[in-house]
């Protein structure tokens, strides 16, 4: 026998089951994306990257299935602008990069259920870029610079870590800004800055490096001397080994666009473009269903399209040459930065062997002739070792080494300042040089194999001669020598 229950009944079960929150959660399928307004939008005087990458009306959304543009609940209620998000590993939690209506773009946590919400970061100069570490402390980027000036900044933006309530503690040193940091399944953080020395048409050439959670062992990953355009975004992990990524021709030229990726088994030897039949400026690429992508693609010259066109949501099987039909596409829109809002694996943690009372670190140089250069005087043997400390206007000369008879040194170094290498012959020029790039934290013991080494080969297996001494201690700023040798 059927049993009807009181119309009050079941209109106090609905109003009690939306507040106790299950409007938090969300079906399986739904995807978390960024709108930003098709109808052109100004970018103000005085403006950040941010206003000209989101202006206002750009909104973080909850995209429920069927994918349908009256199936959408607001994420970023109550702000002038937003994008930027990220899904944090437990499949709940989604960070964003947002600006309210007076003060500077911050990271905010939204509310599934699509109430106001929550600013975790007020740190000065704004905050951008937000990523997740082991533990759940927030990863992000800041001071946010001005448009057109990433790169050029005097204030270069730097990556950041921040436990739930806690302050930011700065984890790069680099001259130039470190932004759009994303986290590896080992744990280490992917972000992009500039490669010292190389240039593309109309600025630096970019390049990807990882460093651990603790901001130690920064590593060129990809980019560097690939040969492959030269401007990097948004470096994402696809799964299955592989990290994608937007790659670019020149700064300045949107229309170049392209989904690209690497193998983490090989990353400097592997870059390919992800959609190589595909024509479309590419916005994002992000993790999809097991085996797939999803690609924010550019929909000119779709058909029942206008020229003008915008962006769509696509999903893109793992090798596949061009993405499939759009999965969700509002023409008033253009969707972006879409990311599946689901459950995965947390990064791996790191055990940090920092001493912050140290006010220095160690380098351990395996063999300073160790050089990728096959011909001209940068193979010659180096005689010498000049260290610097800082960039541009703040760059000083630390002193200078010998290197041991087979090649190796090590010396203790200020932590947290960018350091210069330059291998010097006996008239005291310059052989082989590495830019201010690498920085050493508080008691950081790191090494490398030697200078401008082959990438993805290992070192030989020899115990350095500079490993049965003590370091050098370069406890002066001052050209004076100092000898490893004794």
């Amino acid at each position: 026998m059927r049993t009807r229950l009181p119309l009050a009944f079941v209109a106090g079960l609905a109003v009690w089951l939306g507040g106790s929150g299950c409007r938090d959660s969300a079906p399986a399928g739904a995807l978390v994306l960024t709108q930003t307004p098709v109808a052109g939008a100004t970018t103000a005087a005085g403006a950040t990257v941010l206003d000209e990458r989101y202006p206002a009306g750009s909104r973080v959304v909850l995209l429920l299935p069927p994918y349908q543009t009256n199936n959408i609940r607001l994420l970023s209620k109550g702000l002038v602008a937003a994008g930027d998000p990220v899904v944090a590993p437990d499949g709940r939690t989604v960070y964003f990069s947002g600006k309210a209506a007076s003060g500077e773009w911050q990271i905010y946590q939204a509310s599934l259920g699509g109430g106001a919400p929550r600013r975790v970061t007020s740190i000065q100069g704004g905050a951008m870029n937000p990523a997740v570490i082991a533990g759940g402390d927030l990863v992000f980027a800041s001071p946010i610079p001005a448009s057109g000036q990433t790169w050029t900044t005097a204030q270069p933006a730097a990556l950041y870590a921040q436990k739930r309530g806690g302050a930011p503690r700065r984890l790069t040193f680099t001259p130039q800004s470190a932004v759009e940091p994303t986290v590896l399944a080992d744990g280490r953080i992917l972000f992009v800055t500039v490669q010292p020395g190389l240039q593309a048409a109309d600025g630096p050439r970019l390049a990807l490096f990882t460093v651990n959670n603790d901001g130690t062992e920064l590593t060129a990953f990809a980019g560097q001397h690939d040969g492959g355009w030269p401007v990097l975004a948004r470096p994402r992990a696809l799964g299955h080994g592989r990290v994608g990524f937007l790659a670019a021709e020149q700064h300045v030229s949107r229309d170049l666009t392209r989904a690209e990726g690497v193998r983490l088994a090989r990353p400097q030897q592997s870059r390919a473009r992800l959609l190589p039949d595909s024509n479309s400026r590419c916005r994002s690429v992000e993790p999809g269903e097991p085996g797939e992508w999803l690609a924010c693609l550019e929909t000119r010259g779709v058909a029942g399209r206008t020229l003008s066109g915008s962006f769509a949501v696509h999903r893109a099987r793992a090798g596949a040459a061009a993405a499939d039909a759009p999965l969700f596409d509002d023409p008033a829109w253009h969707d972006i930065e879409a990311m599946r809002l689901a459950l995965r694996t947390p990064p791996q943690g790191h055990i940090s062997t920092m001493t912050p009372n140290r006010p220095n670190g160690t380098v351990l140089c395996l063999n300073v002739n160790e050089t990728s250069y096959g011909t001209g005087p940068a193979t010659n043997a180096a005689t010498r070792i000049r260290l610097t400390a800082g960039a541009g206007d703040q760059a000083r000369v630390l002193g200078e080494l010998e290197p041991y008879t087979d090649g190796s040194f090590m010396v203790d170094l200020p932590a947290d300042v960018p350091l210069g290498i330059e291998a010097l012959d006996e008239a005291g020029q310059v052989l082989r040089r590495c830019p201010p790039l690498v920085w050493v934290r508080a008691g950081e013991n790191r090494a490398c194999v030697g200078c401008h080494e082959p990438h993805n080969l290992a070192p030989p297996n020899r115990r350095p001669l500079a490993a049965n001494h003590p370091p050098v201690k370069l406890e002066h700023p001052s050209p004076a020598l100092a000898t490893t040798q004794p």
